[in-house]
């Protein structure tokens, strides 16, 4: 369980999660940087904040992707 736990939460979430919110506010702000998303482990209120958001949106993201590949493999009639 630790294994699927730290591929699907650890791995995959948190990637989804970071790579969307910077690409986001890429797009309004050009300066942003990707460590500006990242969890600092100085701080562990911000930390956890930017962890939190990661995961959320993350999360999000990966039932999207997953609804949209299901839909379209429904549409095709190959499932």
């Amino acid at each position: 369980m630790n294994l699927l736990e730290a591929i699907f939460g650890g791995i995959l979430i948190r990637f989804l999660g970071l790579n969307t919110r910077y690409y986001f506010f890429k797009i309004f702000d050009e300066s942003v940087k990707k460590e500006d998303f990242e969890s600092d482990k100085e701080d562990i209120g911000a930390s956890f904040y930017q962890g939190f958001f990661n995961f959320f949106i993350g999360l999000i993201v990966f039932f999207l992707l997953s609804f949209g590949i299901v839909y379209l493999l429904f549409i095709l009639h190959l499932l």
